[in-house]
């Protein structure tokens, strides 16, 4: 039968391994929510700037469309409106006015790519209208462009991707133009129909201080989260040291039971010693043991009890053995019981 001690310190050792087991899976879900928690804020950030990027893509063919339908708008020639050399098969490009002002056409790409321009300088994103068959050679695709419009005519609505421009990474963006028929007064030289795709515009803006702001909210939510699995093991500490002091008070009160009942049964194995028949003396009044040997009173009583014996003399033997001095020594007995 295993011993009181032996069954605690088997609790104890389960005990430890299930709280080991408890941290570490509690561990591994605090790991497991940061993980989630940055994917989450990865996500979201990438979702709303690439929102941001179709918006300024969808109100750059709201305008283009405007431009479009009106067949161009015409505008006082500058150095910066410097008329369209791509545009020289169209009769009315230049006109003057009345009164002798000269106008060029301004038509929605090269409006387009002048807006751009614009914006790139307030706000720093880099905006290219672009197209597998461009008319103006400064509107040629890179590389990446040029996939995004070939996956475009395939099908797809819009493309985006992290991609490096030089030493900075940017969000880069490609959203499709379709050929309406105010496009046609342009490009229907170029074999376009209504419905296909002429070309994209590409919007590209830094990812540097996107993910600065990711790692900012991330960085927040690893310190909340560093701090719930803290508390947690904080908690395991403290239930661990509470059922220890459990298992210890409970070993105290075993072992003090267990000294009780041993003084117990050593106490009655005496008694049992001095039970039953004692044969005595009649004459001398000592006792035989087991054995067979006679031995004294106070000696068989001694070895076999804890009792301890003190001399004196009974009045009736003092009257027997001293007669002359009896009565005057039990008198002073007496009295100094009494006082």
């Amino acid at each position: 039968m295993l011993s009181e001690k032996t069954i605690i310190g088997d609790l104890q050792t389960r005990m430890d391994r299930i709280l080991t087991l408890t941290a570490i899976v509690w561990t591994a879900v605090i790991v497991g929510a940061v993980v989630w928690d940055y994917r989450a804020t990865y996500s979201s950030a990438m979702t709303i700037a690439r929102s941001g990027l179709e918006n300024s893509f969808n109100k750059d063919k709201v305008y283009r469309r405007w431009a479009s339908i009106r067949g161009g708008v015409y505008v006082p020639i500058t150095d910066y409106n410097a008329p369209n050399p791509y545009l020289t098969f169209i009769p009315d490009r230049d006109i003057t006015t009345t009164t002798g002002k000269k106008l060029t056409l301004i038509n929605p790409a090269y409006m387009t790519r002048q807006v751009h321009e614009l914006g790139e300088k307030q706000y720093g994103h880099k905006s290219h209208i672009t197209s597998l068959k461009p008319l103006r050679p400064e509107n040629k695709p890179d590389d990446w462009e040029r996939k995004a419009l070939q996956e475009c005519e395939q099908g797809h609505q819009v493309v985006s991707s992290l991609e490096p421009i030089g030493d900075e990474t940017y969000l880069r963006f490609m959203g499709p133009l379709v050929v309406e028929q105010g496009c046609l007064k342009c490009h229907a030289h170029q074999g376009y129909k209504i419905g296909d795709i002429r070309g994209g515009i590409s919007i590209s803006t830094p990812w540097t201080p996107i993910e600065k702001t990711i790692f900012r909210e991330i960085r927040t939510g690893a310190i909340i989260y560093g701090g719930i699995w803290f508390i947690g093991l904080a908690g395991l500490f403290l239930a661990r040291r509470g059922i220890t002091d459990d298992l210890s008070e409970h070993e105290r009160v075993e072992k003090e039971k267990s000294d009780l009942t041993n003084r117990l049964q050593e106490s009655l194995a005496q008694v049992k010693l001095l039970s039953g028949f004692l044969p005595i003396c009649s004459s001398c009044k000592k006792i035989r043991d087991d054995k067979g040997y006679w031995s004294e009173v106070e000696r068989y009583i001694g070895e076999h009890s804890e009792a301890q014996f003190s001399h004196g003399i009974c009045p009736d033997c003092m009257r027997k053995l001293y007669p002359e001095f009896a009565d005057k020594v039990l008198d002073r007995m007496e009295k100094d019981e009494k006082k």
